[in-house]
Order: C-alpha cells, then structure tokens, then sequence
C-alpha cells in the first residue's frame, strides 16, 4: 500500500502546539511535504513531466502557469509553503512569530487539499480542529 502523505499533516497538526522550536520547525516542513506530494501527484496526473533538480521549484512554476484556476491557486500556495519549509530546515536565524507561522501553514495546507479534491471531483479530507 502507498504512503499517505497526509500523515505528514496530521502529525505536524498534533505538534502544532509544542512549544520547542525544533519541533515547531518541523510542523513547517512536514505540512510543506504534504503539500508537495499532493500537487505532484495532482500534477502528474494532468501531464507533469518536470524531473530533478529542482523539481520543487519546477512543479510551483509550471502549477503558475496552468490554464485551470484551479492549478494556477495551487502555484500561488505552494511555494508560499515552499518558503516556510526552507526558513525552518536551513535557516538558523529565528523565525518570527513562529507559533503563528505553523498555524498558517496548516491553513494554507488544508486550503491546498480542498482544492486538489475540488478539481478532482472528491470530497476533501475532514478540517482538522483547531
């Protein structure tokens, strides 16, 4: 059975409220793996073929650029993500108002599922509480 990328979510959910940067840190990057793998699968499946390097970089851009609103929302979002994900995992520079900046991302997160199941005709993943 495939890996269920939303496991990242809900494990970054259930820390989003511990206090420790390091863990707050990887709320960040494991709600920004989610999101990757969404859109990745999302967009291969309507005929993405970008490769490595820069895959990440190659999947927002091409998502900017799609004729779909839709798709185009997913290009806006994910690098948004994209950059939290880096400050948190190579930046060792304080991230300010760090507790606020997971919330966000977990928004932003559960905003990006609900559209990735609107375009495919599904009902989205229940809201995690918040």
């Amino acid at each position: 059975m495939p890996f269920d990328w939303r496991e990242f979510l809900i494990v970054a959910h259930g820390l989003r409220n511990d206090n420790r940067e390091g863990v707050q840190r990887t709320c960040l990057g494991r709600t920004y793996y989610y999101v990757y793998n969404l859109g990745l699968m999302k967009a291969r499946a309507i005929n993405f073929t970008g490769k490595k390097p820069g895959l990440h970089t190659k999947l927002w851009d091409w998502c900017q650029k799609h004729s779909d609103p839709t798709i185009k929302q997913l290009g806006v979002l994910g690098p948004r993500l994209y950059s939290l994900r880096i400050a948190a995992d190579y930046n060792d520079a304080p991230i300010s108002n760090l507790a606020a900046e997971v919330r966000t991302q977990l928004s932003r997160a559960q905003v990006f599922e609900g559209l990735v199941a609107q375009s495919n005709g599904q009902t989205p993943p229940p809201v995690l509480p918040p």
